[in-house]
């Protein structure tokens, strides 16, 4: 009897260090990554209520199709992943499908199997990354953008931490509008491709069911390694959440590029709402809502 409580306090521990760490490492990607999601979403879907779909596609997907599957090739690499095939846009009107890559690996490689997140969890990293890019080479007046975008400590294990986050995300929107509107940019012509691009870009960050499918299966692998560590790792009293904090500290040095591309896809999906509900109102007589 003392055996097995010995057992399960082991196995207590174990995991419940392990969802810490889990926790510690990716929070910063299911944070961001649900809010560009949806953003992206509701914008995509703002764009075929209002003008239809073939607009979506040829005008925003020219650009946002390729960015979102190069999104997931890229990731590939790394991760050891083989591309068998890739089409960065090829509008599909039989299954609805605009591009994609397909990829082979060995489903017993933990590396490959942990890779299965990032690469479907690429078209939002990479389309963020470009964003980014864009505001650093392209908009002419980009100071105060490039300083909300340098990293910052976050917390997210707290009801505080994420209302505190919000509010970052609200107060760094209003500095973000009054600095990408000024009269130096409007003037610029670069300013407006940027703001053409970003565009494109914001609306296609969004995850089709593969794409989800994938970045289960890579989080499944990833906490499953992580046990396996921990009970490896508690078992010889080696002490390793010094390894683990300094990992964590490289997963949130993308917070920062993740917040303004937030702010920017925030801006682009309530800008395209207001202009083309009062398009549909002139033309159909009737408003719509980006939320079905």
């Amino acid at each position: 009897m003392e055996l097995l409580s010995t057992i399960f306090t082991f196995l207590k521990n174990v995991l419940f260090i392990s969802f810490g760490q889990f926790f510690s490492l990716l929070a910063v990607f299911f944070f961001f990554g649900l809010i560009l999601y949806l953003l992206a979403r509701f914008t995509r879907i703002v764009f075929i209520k209002s003008i239809g779909q073939k607009f979506d596609i040829y005008i925003t997907g020219w650009l946002g199709v390729p960015i979102h599957e190069l999104g997931h090739a890229i990731f590939c690499i790394p991760f050891g992943h083989r591309i068998t095939d890739i089409k960065l846009f090829s509008p599909n009107s039989s299954d609805g499908s605009l591009g994609y890559v397909n990829h082979s690996y060995n489903p017993n490689n933990p590396w490959h199997k942990i890779g299965n997140f990032f690469i479907g969890f690429g078209p939002i990293l990479f389309g963020s990354f470009i964003i980014y890019l864009l505001i650093r080479y392209i908009v002419p007046d980009n100071s105060i953008i490039l300083e909300l975008s340098k990293n910052r400590p976050i917390d997210l294990s707290s009801f505080a931490g994420i209302k505190d986050q919000f509010i970052q995300i609200y107060v760094g929107g209003k500095q973000v509008v009054e600095n990408l509107f000024s009269s130096e940019n409007i003037r610029s012509w670069e300013f407006w491709v940027f703001l053409y691009a970003a565009m494109c870009i914001a609306s296609h960050m969004e995850l089709s069911p593969p794409d989800l499918k994938g970045v289960l299966s890579g989080i499944i692998s990833i906490f499953v390694l992580l046990i396996v560590i921990n009970a490896i790792s508690l078992f010889f009293n080696i002490n390793i959440s010094a390894y683990i904090q300094h990992i964590s500290n490289y997963t949130n040095m993308v917070t920062g590029i993740f917040t303004i591309s937030t702010i920017i896809s925030a801006l682009f999906f309530l800008s395209s709402y207001i202009v083309l509900n009062i398009f549909t109102l002139i033309r159909y007589r009737k408003a719509f809502h980006p939320f079905a």
